[in-house]
């Protein structure tokens, strides 16, 4: 008789309260959040280390103890944290990882069992998985780990806020730079500033931060004596702003001489506001009057921490204004239902018509090979919008581990010559 066919014992690992001391590696997911983590999660009591950037190292790992059928990301993720584990500078019975999860229809749903077999094919099997998210998430059994919501939701916000603003005036000010590094270095600096304010708790004083940042950008020696023509990216939130998930297309587009102008983050997450109401009027939701007053709450707490922002950022001659989620909802439901919220949902047709009303007639739309979620509210819309913006030159790229970059290339060429 054959004794191979041994039962299934599922991941062990859980992570108790007497384990909130352990180093927890979560992978590196954009440049201008990213750094800022470890000091957020550090005021809630938790000991965050960031992976390094991402690598082709990631990617080789992640499919060498994962497998090509999933996304890209996932795959990348994954290796961000097998290679680092791997350096043997983590004792590995001190040591946890955490991913953030949203959950829904994407396969990030996922993540949470692809990362734990992909720890356990590695060896590493003894190792808690943590998924840092708001609501209850499938396969998160880690009684240990509980987030103060409410007690680092102002810092969270003053952080991503910060973060995101810091990263549109840079984008502006790198494509236009005469001396090459400037912009960066500046980036880095303020970067560096917002990490220490966040630190000592004086999370309040990041919006002055961004009022020095917005003067000294200005300061920067500028090409004036020709156009920068604009490009958009849109696309999945991972492949659309971590450089390497990507294939470091924002980096080849600047050196051509264009300004890439990439959507604001904080719509992926306000696009809430609009989600419950759609929501509710589909019978999908149901509020009570508590959950009614709180909604409302972080919406006017949103609207009066953007109108600041935007004040601040008004004052940069590289600032671009973005249209607010309402506005890009309204430009979208021409387009489609708001109904569809899988994947970026609608925010990719929203974000198009924005781009067209902006004279921007010139988009890459960027997801993981195969990302089901995406491709249909992504290239299965694009004959509709072409019927309302036709003058539109759309470029769909397709990120997977298998691609060479100069394909890429190859494409993107067709799209700016």
């Amino acid at each position: 008789m054959n004794n191979n066919n041994k039962s299934y014992n599922g991941y062990n690992a859980i992570f108790t309260r007497k384990d909130r001391k352990k180093t927890i590696l979560i992978p590196w997911f954009t440049d201008f959040l990213s750094p800022m983590i470890p000091a957020v999660a550090k005021i809630a009591g938790y000991n965050f280390v960031n992976c390094p950037k991402t690598s082709k190292q990631s990617a080789e790992m992640g499919l060498k103890y994962g497998h090509n059928e999933v996304c890209y990301p996932a795959t990348l993720v994954l290796g961000d944290l097998i290679a680092e584990i791997q350096t043997g500078r983590y004792n590995i019975d001190d040591l946890a990882v955490a991913i953030t999860q949203t959950g829904g229809q994407c396969r990030a749903t996922n993540y949470l069992s692809f990362i734990k077999t992909g720890l356990k094919n590695a060896g590493y099997g003894q190792i808690p998985v943590i998924s840092v998210s708001v609501g209850g998430v499938h396969q998160n059994e880690q009684p240990g780990f509980k987030l103060p919501i409410f007690r680092i939701l102002p810092l969270v916000i003053n952080a991503f806020l910060f973060g995101d603003s810091l990263n549109q005036i840079f984008a502006s000010a790198v494509a236009r730079e005469r001396i090459k590094g400037q912009s960066e270095s500046l980036f880095d600096k303020y970067m560096q500033l917002a990490v220490s304010l966040i630190e000592k708790r004086e999370h309040k004083k990041l919006l002055p931060l961004l009022q020095s940042a917005v003067a000294e950008f200005e300061t920067i020696d500028i090409v004036e004596d020709r156009k920068i023509d604009k490009i958009g990216l849109i696309g999945e939130i991972f492949v659309k702003y971590n450089n390497y998930g990507q294939a470091n297309i924002t980096r080849w587009l600047r050196e051509q001489g264009f300004e890439v102008i990439a959507p604001p983050m904080i719509h992926f997450f306000t696009q809430t506001f609009v989600n419950q109401e759609i929501n509710t009027k589909n019978g999908l939701s149901k509020f009570n009057f508590l959950q009614k007053v709180l909604l409302l709450f972080f919406q006017r707490l949103f609207d009066k921490k953007m109108a600041k922002i935007r004040v601040i950022l008004t004052k940069s001659k590289f600032y671009t204004p973005h249209k607010s989620v309402f506005e890009i909802a309204k430009y979208a439901k021409d387009i489609i239902d708001l109904s569809n919220q899988f994947g970026e949902g609608w925010l990719i047709a929203g974000d198009i018509a924005n781009f067209s009303r902006e004279g921007i007639n010139r988009v890459v739309c960027v997801q993981p090979f195969g990302c089901i979620a995406n491709h249909i509210v992504a290239k299965g819309i694009e004959r509709r919008i072409k019927e309302f913006y036709p003058d539109m030159n759309l470029l769909f790229l397709d990120i997977d581990g298998g691609m060479a970059e100069v394909n890429l290339q190859n494409r993107l060429k067709f799209l700016i010559n």
